[in-house]
């Protein structure tokens, strides 16, 4: 039985494509199950490394900073979001199993265990369809193809409330499937999805048939028309090959990465929410309650007259863009924000390694709050808002304070408090200096 310490360093390669050896992620219930996902850190950071080095070797162009820092950000919102909803996302799920369940299978069974991993997969291609071909629920996914590029970053750059919605489409299997192994082939699934991320790898053999893969999920992360609505897969590409939605990869025909209406942020709090506001508008423009309600189930492109998905040749495409969204800024800048963003992936993984018995409601608010106003204003100097510098240095005056009356009665140990308190002293002088002097 693989304990919560030590389920870190046993996510394998061979783990992420089921070769494994199955009982390393076989757990009784849900207490003893580890968050497999918010523990890979090392495994993404690794892969991230291995990715940089192939594109310096195929000649192409690094990961971008301002972008690549935009998508961890997603990454790590999702995750503080989670420390208030996590579990309330499975409430249907518990609900049907301990009340409908049809029969009690084994948890511990090897030959169930691959039957359920195959049984979650089969559902994520639905769940996954479901968010690009319900409006509400693309409203929420469009998150995750909000980038402009195709990395292992963008493998991490997910919604707040993507899980919130998708576990209708994970209902069914609660009438067999013990939730401890939904839990555990659902993050299992999200590993195998970060690799598939690149660029750098074309083709994985005859495994191509069978499997997901890089070259095919490039199809899915485009705004090009053939690409809308395509290569749902998760581990597996036999579904889309088995319900009609798969679309091979065209080496000659080049993909354009993001939306359709591409927002121009590296903001990711805006990222997050505003096409909701898309969604309300398009609501609001609608005659009839039947219209409004149709405008929100059915498929973005849709509008009246025409099929759910709006599959008439009058859809919305992107042939190319004439350039990627990145502001320029100075090496300074940028070296100032990377520090920055350390700090705060520090402060976030010191917030989420605290157990929940030894952290109240209030201090993960305010910590939480932290993380989100800080990813938020990185994400305004990449853009180089007119306001940024105010709401820099505000930032940085308030966590300066905080450090200086406050933190002592925290869990960082005293040298992190000092390098945190000149990191932000420092902050405050030059943007408080910087706001004075035009």
């Amino acid at each position: 039985m693989m304990s919560f310490e030590t389920a870190n360093t046993t996510i394998l390669l061979w783990d992420m494509f089921y070769l494994g050896n199955p009982h390393r992620h076989m757990y009784k219930d849900i207490k003893h199950l580890p968050h497999i996902y918010a523990q890979a850190w090392p495994y993404f950071l690794t892969l991230l490394v291995l990715e940089n080095g192939l594109r310096l070797w195929q000649r192409k162009e690094i990961l971008r900073l301002n972008d690549s820092i935009t998508s961890i950000s997603h990454a790590i919102l999702q995750e503080c979001a989670k420390l208030f909803y996590r579990g309330s996302e499975h409430c249907l799920y518990f609900w049907i199993y301990n009340n409908y369940k049809l029969c009690e299978l084994p948890w511990n069974s090897v030959a169930f265990w691959y039957f359920s991993a195959i049984a979650v997969d089969f559902c994520y291609y639905w769940m996954h369809r479901a968010s690009h071909e319900i409006h509400i629920f693309w409203a929420q996914h469009q998150v995750h193809h909000s980038s402009e590029e195709f990395n292992v970053t963008v493998g991490i750059r997910q919604s707040v409330f993507q899980s919130l919605v998708g576990i209708v489409c994970y209902a069914p299997l609660a009438l067999f499937v013990p939730p401890v192994l939904l839990l555990v082939h659902q993050q299992l699934s999200l590993l195998y999805q970060i690799w598939i991320h690149t660029e750098t790898i074309s083709t994985i053999g005859p495994l191509d048939y069978v499997l997901n893969t890089p070259a095919y999920h490039r199809v899915h992360h485009g705004s090009n028309l053939y690409c809308l609505d395509k290569n749902y897969g998760g581990v597996l590409i036999i579904w889309d090959r088995i319900f009609g939605t798969f679309q091979d990869f065209y080496p000659d025909k080049p993909i354009t990465y993001g939306l359709v209406y591409q927002k121009n942020a590296f903001n990711p709090l805006s990222l997050q929410f505003f096409y909701n506001l898309n969604l309300y508008y398009k609501w609001n423009s609608m005659n009839g309650w039947k219209n409004k309600l149709r405008s929100v189930i059915k498929g973005p492109s849709w509008v009246p007259g025409l099929s759910w998905t709006g599959h008439d040749g009058r859809r919305a495409s992107v042939s190319g863009r004439r350039k990627k969204y990145d502001v320029k800024i100075s090496y300074a800048l940028k070296s100032y924000l990377l520090v920055h963003f350390m700090a705060v992936v520090n402060g976030y993984f010191t917030l989420t390694t605290i157990p929940h018995s030894e952290i109240n409601f209030t201090c993960k608010a305010i910590s939480t709050f932290y993380v989100v106003w800080s990813l938020t204003s990185i994400g305004l100097m990449f853009e180089k808002s007119s306001w940024s510098k105010c709401f820099e240095c505000s930032r940085c005056l308030t966590m300066f304070v905080h450090l200086i009356y406050l933190e002592p009665q925290s869990v960082l140990s005293a040298l992190t408090v000092v390098v945190y308190q000149l990191l932000m002293g420092t902050s405050v002088v030059i943007w408080a200096v910087s706001c004075f002097i035009r």
